[in-house]
């Protein structure tokens, strides 16, 4: 239901200013949506044209809005503002599109299972949103979210298309035939927990079972991998290990992070570059099982561990690594014709992919 009249919502003290400058103004009558990406640490929100070109931004903190309705009232109030700045009126405003982390009842628009919102579970979370927008809103989960953002800068169509995020965890948000897909119970896309190895040697995962994708590709997966590879002597006689297998940084006591292991394997460090290599092939493993079920047109590889992405050469091992893994797995049909890149958008995505969702309402 489209009102016929601007939302009466007035500013509010309780809530953190939302004005932030316009990155590049739109023309004059261009319809606009309003995507909110919400997680656990912050909200980002933005004002993007329907051809999927971002406009405005603002972020926050989440823990001081708490509530829905009150990251809510953020969002509305940014997106206001904004425009009020611009000189345009509120009626430009045509949809706002949401995307929240966790397990989404795609039919009820509710979460089922989230670990960093509380008091967000069981919420009608669109209902919550058309009333304090007072527009036609959609939810969608942040990884569909993101994925969507991706396939919609490719032009991609009614092609397929998966956004594997590599990080703490593992997830993957799917596009199928055009359209997000969040799977009859919230949960497509799961690919953390594709079992790539079994038996009773296989690792532990944090959800109970073994030998899932994320307890050897996920962060602490790849960290402990390395441990585990280490010289049993590294704590007891650590100066007589041989500094062309091992990095002076990690003997030196420093955090061992995804990240630092990338900068040991750029400087030739061969452990590091063994475990980067395994992990490689560990993620192609999945990504293969995810192009014999789905057979997407493009993969894409985003998040915090991609060991330096395409910016460097660590990083496009990885992926060529990935992409063998790919091929050796499947069908030539499917791994053969399936493009495995980085993505592109980065911490835009969710918002944007929230808006160009929403456009779909109009």
């Amino acid at each position: 239901m489209q009102p016929s009249s601007p939302p009466d919502i007035s500013p509010r003290n309780d809530l953190p200013s939302a004005d932030m400058p316009a990155l590049d103004p739109p023309p004059v009558a261009t319809d606009l949506f309003l995507g909110i990406d919400v997680g656990g640490t912050n909200v980002k929100v933005g004002l993007v044209d329907g051809s999927g070109v971002l406009h405005a931004k603002a972020s926050t903190a989440t823990p001081p809005l708490k509530t829905p309705d009150r990251v809510f009232r953020y969002a509305i109030d940014f997106a206001i503002r904004t425009m009020r700045h611009w000189d345009r009126p509120i009626d430009d405003l045509m949809a706002v599109g949401l995307a929240v982390p966790g397990v989404l009842d795609t039919r009820e628009f509710q979460l089922r299972e989230v670990v960093n919102l509380p008091g967000w579970l069981g919420q009608p979370l669109r209902d919550i949103l058309v009333d304090t927008c007072q527009r036609p809103a959609m939810v969608v989960n942040d990884a569909n979210a993101a994925a969507y953002a991706e396939h919609s800068l490719r032009k991609l169509g009614d092609q397929s298309l998966a956004l594997v995020t590599l990080g703490t965890g593992i997830g993957a948000g799917v596009v199928t035939a055009g359209r997000p897909h969040g799977g009859d119970h919230g949960c497509a896309g799961e690919v953390g927990h594709i079992a790539i190895e079994f038996g009773d040697m296989a690792l532990p995962c944090t959800c109970g079972s073994r030998g899932h994708l994320e307890s050897y590709a996920g962060a602490a997966g790849v960290i402990a991998r390395l441990r585990a590879s280490m010289p049993e002597d590294y704590q007891t006689n650590s100066d007589q290990i041989d500094r062309d297998q091992i990095s002076r940084d990690l003997y030196a006591g420093q955090p061992w992070t995804p990240r630092s292991i990338a900068m040991a394997a750029a400087d030739g460090d061969a452990l590091c570059l063994q475990i980067i290599d395994q992990t490689g092939d560990y993620v192609g493993r999945a990504i293969g099982m995810l192009g014999q079920t789905l057979d997407p047109a493009v993969v894409l590889l985003g998040g915090a561990m991609t060991f330096g992405g395409d910016q460097t050469s660590t990083g496009r091992g990885f992926l060529e690594r990935i992409r063998r893994s790919v091929t050796d797995t499947t069908l030539v049909q499917v791994g053969g014709n399936i493009q495995v890149e980085f993505a592109s958008l980065g911490n835009d995505a969710g918002t944007l992919g929230a808006a160009m969702v929403a456009k779909n309402l109009t």
